[in-house]
């Protein structure tokens, strides 16, 4: 399977097809036994430290949002940017300017105890973004939300993806969020059957 520079592809398969599994070896959250996973020109199971690469070069969404319960939406948008060393006022000016984006601007010291489902979610995709990722994974990033969150949280996924050429890369279930990507890739037992 190839995904083009600036593409939006949805992964569709049953539970248990390997979705996660597939998005997971791409953002280096998991390796791969063996095969080849070429991304932004970095072989990921030969290169042995891919700390850089998971920091500057994917963004992940998940289901479940993810959110460091302690700390503030402000504070969770900020974290990734602790790996490349960004000075504090860059690192809550560009983390402010996300939750903005997204809507959340007013809720930027909120924990996320105080927050919806969407607006967790919501902030989820700016931590997703904060180092300006050119890769975005989203795990089943309408899962858990009603149908008027899940259709915010995608348009808003979709909106950036043009707005900033983002390669993105959801997988669902929902054939309805499927459809509005650029293609579908099913999956079954692990493999690629129809593109």
């Amino acid at each position: 399977m190839t995904i083009e520079e600036g593409e939006f592809v949805a992964i569709m398969g049953p539970s248990g097809s390997g979705k996660s599994t597939l998005l997971n070896m791409i953002g280096v959250l998991d390796r791969a036994d063996d095969g080849k996973i070429v991304a932004d020109g970095h072989d990921l199971l030969l290169e042995k430290d891919l700390s850089d690469f998971r920091s500057e070069i994917i963004g992940f969404v998940f289901q479940l949002h993810n959110l460091l319960p302690m700390l503030s939406s402000l504070e969770n948008v900020e974290l990734p940017t602790y790996e490349l060393k960004v000075s504090s006022s860059e690192r809550g000016k560009r983390a402010l300017e996300l939750l903005k984006k997204v809507g959340l601007e007013d809720k930027a010291e909120f924990s996320p105890n105080k927050l919806s489902g969407g607006e967790k979610q919501r902030v989820a995709v700016a931590r997703a973004l904060v180092n300006h990722p050119p890769i975005i994974l989203a795990d089943e990033p309408t899962g858990s939300l009603d149908s008027d969150n899940s259709q915010k949280i995608l348009k808003l996924l979709k909106d950036l993806h043009k707005e900033e050429n983002i390669t993105l890369i959801i997988t669902t279930h929902d054939l309805s969020v499927a459809k509005q990507a650029g293609r579908i890739v099913n999956i079954l037992d692990g493999k690629v059957v129809e593109t």
